[in-house]
């Protein structure tokens, strides 16, 4: 018997990488990278050629980006494939 609460996040994935590209599938699965919290703390400003540009909203928070760097870019991978390849952060702070 598998937990109804370890299929819901892989069903959720596997829903938006069906969905065609778009800005509103890359902040999902931005979203789904980097968690709620830190979602609230960064954001998705662009993609282009399987890159993702994230500002975060201070040095803390880019810094903790960029330590769990392997992470988020194989979460990104997973619901994004060749368009979610890295993330590069950018300077500036997000809304």
């Amino acid at each position: 018997m598998v937990p109804t609460s370890s299929l819901v996040p892989g069903a959720v994935t596997q829903l938006i990488a069906s969905q065609p590209h778009s800005r509103g599938k890359v902040e999902a699965a931005w979203h789904l990278a980097v968690g709620g919290a830190m979602a609230r703390l960064s954001a998705p400003v662009r993609d282009a050629g399987g890159v993702v540009y994230v500002q975060a909203r201070s040095a803390g928070v880019a810094d903790q980006l960029d330590l769990h760097r392997r992470v988020i870019e194989a979460r990104l991978r997973e619901v994004l494939g060749t368009h979610g390849r890295t993330f590069v952060l950018v300077t500036g702070r997000c809304a």
